[in-house]
């Protein structure tokens, strides 16, 4: 299981948004981080797969201000996000919630046997005519 990484660190962009939330971070949460909904603070704060507390994630951040706590964070529940580097993940392969804080995986298997599905790879085709379709990531949580 690898972690996937942004071509641009902290820059995620929406291509389309079906459901999201915007709250206050209760740590540091970048764009493209996994977040969750704290149950004492009501605040976004990130989530990983090492147990199924922490695995109950919300979305994906996409906005805010990068490296300070307490700041309001975009998160997307459901759509469409571009940034992730998936060159090596085939149209319709499945992304996971990684056992890291706050990433994403291209194969499952928490602390705990947890593979938790966050997506899956779509294809992008605003590209110029002639070149290999861009790889986005559609977020279905």
């Amino acid at each position: 299981m690898a972690d996937l990484t942004l071509v641009t660190a902290n820059k995620v962009e929406i291509v389309e948004s079906l459901e999201q939330m915007t709250l206050p971070t209760a740590e540091v949460c970048n764009p493209g981080q996994v977040v969750r909904i704290d149950d004492a603070t009501g605040r976004f704060t990130k989530g990983n797969a090492s147990d199924l507390t922490e695995g109950a994630v919300y979305g994906i951040a996409t906005g805010g201000v990068a490296n300070i706590a307490g700041m309001p964070v975009t998160a997307i529940k459901k759509g469409v996000l571009d940034g992730f580097d998936l060159s090596g993940l085939d149209y319709g392969a499945p992304v996971y919630l990684s056992v890291t804080d706050g990433a994403l995986a291209d194969a499952g298997g928490g602390a705990y046997g947890e593979d938790i599905l966050v997506g899956k790879v779509i294809p992008g085709t605003s590209t110029t005519l002639g070149t290999a379709y861009d790889k986005l990531l559609l977020v279905d949580l």
